[in-house]
């Protein structure tokens, strides 16, 4: 493992340590800004990181911002003593001394045992690792010299990722088309008719005239009211037209494949060791 760049706490025998491993920078800070808030001090807050002036420059940067830089390198066997110094227990500093030369950002937290719980939780939740499954056989303590000969198996597995893309779903004609009918309306009319009366003479004399004479004829015109029609176009009714966007859910269903490990012992070897693998694997499936 290359030097590490380091930034312990100041140790105290009463005190337990936390230790997290964090895969990227991002989380480690959330994790640095979070311990920060809860009110964990600078003295309480270590952090390491495999010693790469190239790539952990800005990270330290933004690290000296908020806790001040003091920034050391340690060999090997310093870092180690260090982590347990620091109260982390010894297969869990064996476990971050291998692990952290892969790369990544540990961070340390030095309290008492009544905050190591939060501190811990803290870690957890952006996304740590703790180290908590060190110590349940020796096939999983990443020591110097197991590291040596070490073989690895990638046990992959399918995920479903799904893409939408927009597509024609059909096609919405809008047309007018005329629509004859007949309609009936009753119009009042009036018209003129022609009223004779006819009043009994009284005998007197006629004067100014002979029998013949005078007026033969009257002419009395009459009127009578005639209907037209007119038609005009009005507006009885006004469409709009336009499209919305509606949230619908669908469901997809398709298969998945992921591989699992298996473990089988020839020869003279200890079962206790594939037996604990074969029941871890129990639970993380059962999980």
């Amino acid at each position: 493992m290359e030097n590490t760049g380091t930034r312990f706490p100041e140790t105290a025998s009463t005190r337990a340590g936390v230790a997290g491993l964090f895969q990227n920078e991002s989380q480690a800070e959330r994790a640095l800004d979070e311990l920060k808030s809860a009110g964990f001090s600078e003295n309480e807050i270590g952090v390491a990181t495999a010693h790469d002036q190239g790539k952990i420059a800005s990270f330290w940067d933004k690290l000296s911002s908020k806790f001040g830089k003091h920034e050391h390198t340690e060999d090997v066997s310093d870092f180690h003593d260090s982590l347990t110094e620091s109260g982390v227990p010894e297969n869990q500093a064996r476990y971050f001394n291998s692990a952290l030369g892969r790369g990544g950002v540990l961070v340390t937290v030095h309290c008492g045992p009544d905050r190591s719980a939060q501190a811990r939780s803290i870690l957890e939740r952006n996304g740590a690792d703790l180290g908590s499954d060190v110590g349940l056989n020796k096939s999983t303590v990443p020591s110097g010299s197991i590291e040596q000969g070490q073989q690895r198996i990638e046990l992959l597995g399918e995920i479903l990722r799904v893409h939408k893309e927009w597509v024609s779903r059909g096609e919405v004609r809008l047309r007018k088309e005329v629509i004859t009918e007949q309609q009936n309306i009753e119009v009042p009319t009036t018209r003129e008719e022609l009223v004779i009366e006819r009043v009994q003479g009284s005998g007197r004399e006629a004067t100014g005239g002979e029998v013949g004479s005078g007026q033969k004829e009257i002419r009395v015109p009459l009127r009578e009211e005639r209907v037209q029609v007119e038609k005009k176009p009005v507006v009885n009714e006004e469409i709009r037209v336009g499209k919305r966007q509606v949230q619908d859910s669908k469901h997809v269903t398709d298969q998945v494949r992921h591989e699992e490990l298996r473990t089988d012992a020839e020869g003279n070897v200890d079962d206790s060791t594939t037996r604990a693998l074969r029941d871890k694997e129990k639970t993380r499936r059962s999980a």
